[in-house]
């Protein structure tokens, strides 16, 4: 049997938006867009995680400002509050059972209480793909 890990550290993502509260959604639509990314974490003016705003959140946002004169709205004004994030130490095998028991599709990796990427469900897949190869019992 191979010597695998099982930190989501070796399976996230560094391909994470960070956005600030302040900053205007329009802004925010561009990042996603020019980055193909579908998400990014909110940060406060010291760098804390306080929301998470999404491309569903820039939809809306934008269907919202057709029934007005362009796009308004802050990056706090569109995001969401609730938040749940794992450890860059926790266990891959514990974020896919997260993923089986909520309807998240990635969470926010925090290493020392900053964010330091993002694991997504096909990150998890990709996990247990290279765990179950490795002979490792998942």
């Amino acid at each position: 049997m191979a010597d695998v890990s099982l930190s989501v550290r070796h399976y996230m993502s560094n391909r994470l938006a960070t956005l600030y509260e302040r900053q205007d959604i329009r802004e925010a639509v561009k990042v996603f867009t020019e980055r193909n990314l579908f998400g990014g974490a909110v940060l406060d003016n010291v760098g804390n995680l306080v929301g998470i705003l999404s491309v569903t959140d820039c939809i809306d946002a934008a269907l919202r400002s057709g029934y007005h004169s362009g796009w308004r709205g802050t990056v706090g004004d569109k995001m969401s509050r609730d938040v749940r994030t794992v450890d860059a130490e926790d266990s891959i095998l514990d974020v896919a059972k997260m993923f089986m028991d909520d309807h998240y599709r990635r969470y926010p990796v925090l290493d020392d209480n900053r964010v330091v990427g993002v694991v997504t469900r096909l990150d998890v897949l990709k996990a247990l793909r290279t765990i179950g190869d490795s002979g490792f019992p998942v």
